[in-house]
Formats: C-alpha cells, structure tokens, sequence
C-alpha cells in the first residue's frame, strides 16, 4: 500500500499487482477500515489542501476538494471542476452500488471523463434543465456505459408547465421506474445552480416570466430541486412542478456530494453548506474564500 501515499491510481495499483481493479479497491477499502493506511489523492489539477481542510472544520463536512482553477472565467473553472468530479467519481463509487446523478452541464462534462468503473445502477435525480433534453440524459448514458450498470433516465424537463395536466407524464412507467429507484440511493451527485446567472433553472424561469417572485422570496440557489435562501432554508413554491428526487428523500441518502463553483456561484455554495445538504463538496478557491469570509 506504500503506492498509494505516492497519489498512485487504484488503476496503476492494480496492474502492477496483478489483481483486477475491483480486487485491488477491495484491498484498499478493508486496509482503510483497519487504519493500516492513509490515502491522500493525487489529482491531475491543484486542489487546495489548506482550503479544503478549513471548509471540512467550519462546515462540518466530510471531505472537500478546492480546486485552484487556472482562471476566474466560469468555463475554465467549470472543466477543472469536472476533472476532479470524474477522479473522485472514479475513486468512490464500488460495485453494485445504486448511484444517483444530476445532469447539471460539470457533471456532464465530468461524465465524458470518467474511465471504467464498477458494475453500479446510475439513477437520474433530476429533470433536464438544459434547452435540449438529449445534453442532460447523457451524463446518465455515459456514466452507465462507463460501469455496465443498469441506467434510469427521466426523458423530462426539471420544470413542469403549471397546467395540472402536466403532471400526467410523471405516470409514464418508465419514469415511474426511475422515481421509485430513488428510494434505494446510497450516493448522490449534485451540481449547485447559482441565481440568477449560473442556474439553468432560474433560466427557465425567466423565459416563463416567473423568476423575480422567486428572487423575491430570497432564492439563490439550487440543488437537486431544492431552492435554497442565503441562509440555506428551503425555499417552497414549485414542488409540485419539479421533476426529480424530493429535498425530504434527497436527506435521506447516505452520501451526498454538491459540486459547483466559478464566478456566480458563491451564495450558492455558501447557501448549500449552510443548508447542511451536502457530506462533501467540490468548488473552486474563489467560492471556497467567499464561504469562509461568510
């Protein structure tokens, strides 16, 4: 196990050791449950280990991952967010686990990246909120090729219309199927949809004509169907028009990691920790400095 003091990749491990990847990340999970080891990653951009160490203090998470992006620019920040999200999916997930993802655009780009995983069922927690429903499913698509797992997308928007007929659909089988495995999650990753010009939600809203009763009522962040207030309070108003997995279920699975960050996502970020949603967080050093002045 001295490898892996040295940032090695269970991968590399594995082939070095003859053992299959699977036996290896075995190895290494009951070596960690002895406390014979210590791992600490090594990721292809910088993380901040100072930063990521304060925010686990102050916010009682447990883990976090600041990664110093090369620039301020959303885009930037957004891919090497997704870099690390992919290193970090690819270290966490186990077999036959039941994993749910939000196709929010860093996890879509973290999806693409992603190398083989293990055998896990991939569960879609929200409806899409991007123009096109084909670019939010494939995080689903790529992420299930990538473990061989089965894969439960909802072919949906994240926002119903208010007509109540709207929510016939719901009672498709298919998506039925998706709601109800929802209920068996054991991790979730979600992205943080900062208001008003990092949320493709909010977007949503603003083309219905609906956005400024929101941002009246103090809304500055998503997270799964959550909208939260600066203070991290729940934000009501459209449960019954948002397709996915509820904030009450969403509480309810044993791991959940938030990810999101660039400039426009810092009350977002600080408005999820304080929301106490989140056991880990990946961000960006800006969104990690503005949580910890907050």
């Amino acid at each position: 196990m001295q490898n892996l003091a040295h940032g090695r990749a269970i991968n590399d491990i594995a082939e070095e050791i003859g053992r299959s990847r699977f036996a290896t990340a075995r190895m290494v999970r009951r070596a960690r449950e002895l406390d014979l080891i210590e791992v600490r990653a090594k990721f292809p951009d910088p993380v901040d280990v100072d930063l990521s160490a304060r925010l686990v203090q102050r916010y009682g998470l447990r883990s976090a991952l600041v990664v110093a992006a090369p620039s301020t620019s959303m885009s930037e920040a957004r891919e090497a967010i997704a870099r690390i999200t992919a290193r970090y999916i690819a270290d966490d997930l186990e077999e036959d686990d039941v994993v749910g993802i939000a196709p929010g655009r860093t996890l879509v780009l973290a999806s693409r990246l992603v190398p083989e995983l293990p055998s896990a069922d991939i569960v879609q927690l929200t409806g899409v909120g991007a123009p096109r429903l084909e670019d939010g499913v494939e995080v689903i698509s790529n992420m299930g090729r990538a473990s061989g797992g089965a894969t439960y997308p909802l072919y949906l928007p994240v926002l119903l219309m208010k007509d109540p007929k709207a929510r016939m659909f719901l009672q498709h089988p298919s998506i039925q199927r998706t709601l109800r495995r929802m209920d068996h999650l054991g991790k979730a990753y979600l992205t943080i949809g900062g208001w008003p010009g990092a949320s493709l939600l909010a977007q949503q809203l603003t083309d219905l004509g609906e956005r400024d009763a929101f941002e009246k009522k103090g809304v500055v962040a998503e997270i799964g169907t959550a909208l939260l207030d600066r203070d991290g309070s729940s934000v009501s108003g459209l449960e019954e028009r948002l397709v996915g997995i509820s904030e009450e279920s969403l509480r309810r699975v044993p791991t959940r990691v938030g990810i999101g960050g660039g400039a426009g996502k810092e009350r977002a970020v600080i408005a999820t920790l304080r929301s106490g949603i989140c056991h880990v967080l990946i961000t960006d050093v800006r969104c990690a400095q503005a949580a910890l002045e907050a």
